[in-house]
């Protein structure tokens, strides 16, 4: 049974559906659809994956457009619903499965998982509780994809202006009461908790002389994932 808090959360989502996607292309100067972009060509036409926390699913559709399998997971219905609306104008297919992703058990596990912007919703218990929960759900071997936002680095200025651009569009987000305040995560640092096995990275600048901001990182499943 949902909780008022957990009704009120989902539909803070609910009631963000129609901006969500427009304003972070905006925010990010189309460099966050860049980073899902690269994500996506990580993954080979044919192939089963979930993308969790799906939003309305700028991503999901580039994955469908390409001829993967995609199943949506998402807490938010009406997030979800705009998803359907826009697979349907491209004539395109997917499971929409609305639920809490702690709680999703598929039948058979997939090839691939995309959690793009979704890890960094969670405090960091949760967060790693989630990461683990969600290598469950691809088979041995499969990738796991990370599409979010990047540690500070480079020089001082760089740094600071990652960390000023980032936290403020965090501060926007807590404001609304979509998610908390905390650090940036090192996902690869939890790695060995999940049974993943890190591949590569690429990052992703505000723009050519700007700082780093967005980062993809591509693992693999190394050995049989269970939960903690």
């Amino acid at each position: 049974m949902e909780t008022s808090a957990n009704t009120r959360f989902i539909r803070r989502y609910d009631r963000a559906a129609w901006f969500y996607e427009g304003s972070a292309s905006v925010f990010s100067l189309g460099q966050i659809r860049a980073a899902k972009r690269y994500a996506v060509e990580q993954l080979r036409s044919g192939v089963r994956v979930v993308f969790l926390g799906v939003g309305t699913g700028e991503d999901a559709i580039m994955a469908a457009e390409k001829g993967c399998k995609v199943t949506c997971v998402d807490i938010s219905q009406g997030m979800l619903d705009c998803l359907k609306a826009r697979l349907a104008k491209r004539n395109l297919s997917a499971e929409i499965v609305c639920q809490n992703a702690f709680e999703y058990r598929p039948a058979e596990r997939f090839d691939a998982c995309a959690a793009n912007f979704f890890l960094n919703t969670f405090r960091e218990a949760d967060m790693v509780h989630m990461l683990v929960h969600a290598a469950t759900l691809v088979r041995p071997g499969g990738k796991f994809l990370i599409t979010d936002v990047a540690l500070a680095q480079g020089n001082f200025l760089s740094k600071a202006a990652n960390v000023v651009y980032l936290k403020s569009a965090m501060i926007a987000y807590w404001l609304l009461g979509m998610t908390p305040l905390h650090r940036n995560y090192n996902y690869v640092a939890y790695f060995a908790q999940a049974g993943l096995s890190y591949d590569h990275h690429k990052t992703f600048k505000l723009f050519p002389a700007g700082p780093i901001v967005y980062q993809v990182t591509v693992a693999s499943i190394s050995r049989e994932p269970s939960e903690t």
